[in-house]
């Protein structure tokens, strides 16, 4: 009996264990796995206030410049071109040679030209000839008929000097003299005008000719150096085009491009500083010499507008040996356009704009007010303030 109640119990503990375990090993619940499954919130931020800047209301140095880029350039630079229509012939010198002063640089097709040319050259002498002996016959024949005339003379006043003269050969004698003074007369006139003439006329069409081929021809105006020869033989030009460029490289200076309101700005004899592109530490020390038509001296005596000057003219006061620069090196120009001493300031951004009106926002302790001011010098890092500020007050931001 008690080995049966053993068992019995033993049975029941069995069953109990296996309920439990199956209970473990029943799938879960949709409910249970979406609450499982959910994602953990995320927590919403708190809001960052953005701080705006502040600039304090300073007093001290404004100086307002203008800083362009330049190139050093010759002080003396011409663009050549022929006066006349026609094809190249010859290009007698090479881009960056050197050239004298009248020297040809380059030729149209000239021949018909030259043969005239020699054509009349050669009637030109011959009329000078013609002329030059007419002349030595002249002095000789008046040098005769003076002597002839002298001659006449005695005779007359020998005549005269008779005690009873001869009144029919003082007359005869009288008419002698008097035929002698004409041919005098006749020979002071001078030789033939018509051959004068001749020699004019002749000298005319040489110097029409030559002015021909002077309009064929490119021809140096200075000694210098040819920046630039655009031509080659065989080559259609038009005429007045400019073709070759001519320098004088022995002076040089900077010249610069610039806009219209930046010249409003500057003013002839300005003092300037430039730097060297290519080296940044060196300080050259210069003067505008130049501004183009109508902002100065520049430009107003070209005929056309496309032939002025429209560059900005600087004279540096070293030179290329002392400073070291050369043609065509790039530079930066500065020109001091105003200077003022104790005043006061603030950044630009300080100051705000709408609708015309210029203001601050100061701070005062706790609170934000607006207040207009009036500015005067206006550079990139400072602008003047003439009027509504004080020094040491706060400003706030945009």
């Amino acid at each position: 009996m008690l080995i049966r109640e053993k068992i019995v119990k033993l049975l029941t503990l069995m069953a109990t264990a296996v309920i439990f375990s199956g209970c473990s090993l029943l799938p879960a619940s949709r409910a249970q796995r979406a609450a499982d499954e959910a994602a953990t919130p995320t927590p919403i931020p708190t809001p960052v206030v953005p701080v705006k800047p502040t600039y304090k209301v300073q007093r001290g140095e404004i100086v307002d410049e203008l800083t362009f880029s330049g190139r050093i350039s010759p002080v003396v630079e011409e663009e050549l071109f022929f006066r006349a229509v026609g094809r190249v012939r010859t290009v007698l010198a090479k881009r960056n040679e050197m050239v004298k002063k009248d020297q040809v640089i380059a030729e149209l097709e000239i021949d018909a030209l030259e043969r005239d040319l020699n054509s009349a050259q050669l009637q030109l002498e011959r009329a000078e000839v013609t002329l030059q002996l007419a002349e030595l016959d002249h002095a000789s024949n008046l040098k005769v008929a003076q002597i002839n005339l002298e001659m006449a003379q005695i005779r007359l006043n020998a005549l005269q000097g008779q005690g009873a003269p001869d009144a029919q050969a003082v007359a005869l004698q009288a008419k002698e003299v008097e035929i002698a003074q004409i041919a005098v007369d006749r020979l002071n006139a001078g030789v033939d005008p018509l051959l004068k003439n001749d020699v004019a006329r002749a000298s005319y069409d040489v110097t029409k000719l030559q002015a021909e081929i002077a309009e064929a021809q490119i021809i140096a105006p200075f000694d210098g150096q040819l920046l630039s020869v655009s031509l080659t033989p065989g080559q259609a030009v038009e005429a007045f085009r400019p073709v070759v460029t001519i320098a004088d490289v022995t002076a040089m200076e900077v010249s610069a491009e610039l806009l219209s309101d930046q010249m409003q700005e500057l003013a002839e004899d300005m003092a300037v500083s430039v730097v060297l592109v290519s080296r940044p530490g060196v300080i050259l020390h210069g003067t505008i010499r130049q501004l183009p038509y109508p902002y100065g001296s520049g430009g107003g005596t070209a005929t056309t507008v496309e032939d002025q000057d429209k560059s900005t003219r600087f004279t540096l006061d070293e030179s290329a040996t002392e400073a070291g620069f050369a043609m065509g090196d790039l530079v930066r120009v500065t020109a001091e356009l105003e200077r003022k001493a104790d005043v006061l300031w603030v950044p630009p951004q300080a100051v705000r704009v709408f609708d015309g009106r210029r203001f601050a926002v100061l701070i005062d302790g706790e609170t934000r007010r607006r207040v207009d001011v009036t500015v005067g010098i206006e550079t990139q890092d400072r602008l003047e303030i003439k009027e509504g500020l004080e020094e040491g007050q706060v400003i706030e931001g945009p």
